[in-house]
């Protein structure tokens, strides 16, 4: 029997000296934000021995890299980072899968070094956030970007913005809870509605399950109207009961859009109730294994937790080995 191979899909790593180089950008000064309360993990995701170490332990084989919440910082500063990631997966070719870091929009210098980071440095992948202040995922301003991504057919890595505060206030750790989920569960749409029908050809790998989007694809379903849909005249403009759904042919017109994207475990610490009931709401080989180390999960004792109870998922061992590793192997192209 032929091992499972698992995969981290959301996992961070920061080159060596980039800490240095981060400021302000879109609303955060992602310096002092470091150099605070997440200053530990900081320290982790620059040690790349220490990152080894850690995959070894959990029993993880390899980890889609990216720390993209400091892309807002500019082209320069995401040149520099994928250099970086660069010199580490030549030097593990066989544990890291970089994604290439770019600015959230569609200008020259980010298509030219979106180019640079695939055809000279052999990406499989790109990371974006989920939204900036100015520009969110179906935005015009990144139809260049998404024409380009198809062109080189690679997949997108979404990561959720830390702007603060984001889609509402602080109190209550609503920024870092709701409040970003909130912002992902908004971009997953955005990109169903505005980005995948005009760019079918486009992967998006969404995290923390879409942002919860086990509980909240049911709403979405019941108000799905796409344009040019005729929706008869007595639901139109309403939420549609399942009967409904199925009768008008919406839910099957939904699900051709929603099982073209993908999504990451991570974002809940390995809680286990979101993941078995992702499994009846998503498809399961649209599901992807992460742990955002070091934020969510930094020991690697509650990844190993977290690999076992995936393994007694209620789907088949096909399934379960895709959601650990298969599906975002075939995704990046690196089988």
């Amino acid at each position: 029997m032929s091992k499972t191979i698992v995969v981290d899909a959301h996992h961070h790593f920061a080159p060596e000296g980039s800490n240095e180089k981060v400021g302000v950008a879109d609303g955060v000064d992602f310096g002092a934000r470091f150099r605070g309360g997440r200053s530990k993990a900081l320290h982790r995701m620059m040690q790349i021995e220490n990152t080894l170490r850690f995959m070894d332990d959990a029993g993880v084989d390899r980890a889609v890299l990216n720390q993209t919440i400091w892309s807002p910082m500019g082209v320069d500063f995401c040149r520099m980072m994928n250099d970086g990631y660069a010199r580490v997966a030549k030097t593990y070719p066989d544990r890291f899968i970089p994604c290439a870091h770019l600015p959230l929009g569609g200008k020259s210098d980010i298509l030219d070094e979106l180019d640079r980071c695939v055809t000279v440095l052999g990406f499989r992948g790109v990371a974006v956030v989920s939204s900036t202040a100015e520009v969110t995922l179906d935005s015009e301003s990144l139809y260049p970007l998404y024409e380009k991504v198809s062109g080189l057919d690679v997949p997108i890595v979404v990561h959720p913005s830390i702007r603060t505060p984001i889609w509402g206030g602080v109190k209550y750790e609503m920024s870092s809870t709701v409040s970003r989920e909130y912002d992902i569960a908004k971009a997953t749409v955005e990109v169903l509605y505005g980005v995948l029908p005009r760019f079918p050809g486009l992967k998006f790998i969404m995290p923390h399950f879409g942002g919860g989007m086990p509980n909240l694809k049911g709403r979405i379903l019941a108000w799905f109207e796409p344009q040019g849909w005729d929706v008869p005249a007595e639901i139109k403009g309403h939420p549609k009961t399942p009967r409904e759904l199925e009768q008008s042919g919406l839910d099957r017109a939904f699900d051709a859009l929603f099982d073209r994207l993908y999504f990451d475990t991570a974002g809940f610490g390995g809680w286990m109730p979101i993941a078995e009931s992702s499994t009846r709401v998503i498809r399961p080989d649209r599901l992807c294994f992460g742990t955002d180390y070091p934020f969510e999960i930094h020991e690697a004792r509650d990844v190993k937790s977290f690999i076992e109870n995936i393994k007694k998922l209620g789907v088949t061992e096909e399934e379960k080995s895709k959601i650990l590793g298969g599906t975002i192997l075939t995704l990046f192209k690196s089988r």
